[in-house]
């Protein structure tokens, strides 16, 4: 399944070799820690999924280049070290698990600075947990002629949200500060999910932000249900229903449909 490197002291995956869809990188081989994952060593596989254990420190170059049906990939807080490149390809990628066991600084930023697609974020540190949607942003260049420069203009609220890291931590104040940002360029669709996301698993949410969040729920309350009736989503549904349904007055809507 795993075509290795043994180092004096630890292992480095080179290639992976399974068929399977979901690949798993354990935590030791012939009793070893694996530290690395080499250049290329997932690079254009039909892999689906993809997780780290928390033994893994450093991704090289392109490793998962062109996985175009990778969708989740799962890491620690211990990977310190991303490659240039790792995802370049990777436009299916939806879905990030991130385990902070050690600390918070890790290479999240650095994971969503190379892929522009909207992704969501499962965050998980030892005092709590929280879901993070992450906008989708893009960049073109326009040619000023009478001036003969490239303009270049980003467009998306999604780069706002990949600028709330400092020191490789992601402060969640200013994640949240970046709403005014999204409700001006988003579709209402993401913006729900973004929203709802947030209010079920409220990890350290100040009290301003929660009720900027709910009242912009209350304004959107139909259209949340749907959205997550639709998604065939009974947990946020159920959700919804218990914790706000009172609160907005909604109409029952029929969940079996």
């Amino acid at each position: 399944m795993f075509e290795m490197k043994i180092h004096e002291t630890w292992a480095e995956l080179i290639r992976y070799t399974g068929e399977e869809k979901q690949a798993e990188v354990p935590a030791l081989w012939e009793g070893l820690p694996i530290r690395e994952i080499a250049p290329y060593a997932f690079s254009g596989l039909s892999i689906t999924h993809l997780s780290l254990s928390d033994s893994v420190r450093k991704i090289g170059r392109y490793a998962m280049y062109n996985c175009l049906e990778l969708t989740d990939f799962g890491f620690t807080d211990g990977l310190a070290d991303l490659g240039a490149g790792a995802f370049t390809g990777c436009h299916h990628i939806r879905h990030l698990s991130l385990s902070c066991e050690k600390g918070e600084t890790s290479v999240l930023r650095d994971i969503l600075l190379e892929v522009n697609e909207e992704l969501t974020v499962d965050y998980r540190a030892v005092d709590g947990k929280a879901l993070l949607l992450f906008p989708e942003f893009y960049e073109e260049g326009v040619e000023n002629t009478p001036a003969r420069i490239i303009e270049h203009h980003t467009h998306g609220s999604g780069m706002y949200y990949r600028n709330c890291f400092v020191n490789r931590r992601l402060n969640f104040q200013e994640y949240d500060r970046c709403f005014p940002y999204a409700i001006g360029q988003e579709r209402e669709d993401v913006l729900i999910r973004l929203v709802v996301s947030r209010l079920r698993y409220p990890y350290r949410l100040d009290h301003e932000y929660r009720s900027i969040y709910e009242a912009f729920l209350k304004d959107h309350f139909d259209a949340a249900l749907a959205c997550y009736t639709k998604a065939r989503d009974p947990q946020t549904t159920s959700f919804l229903m218990q914790q706000y349904r009172k609160k907005n007055e909604c109409k029952v809507l029929d969940f079996s449909l």
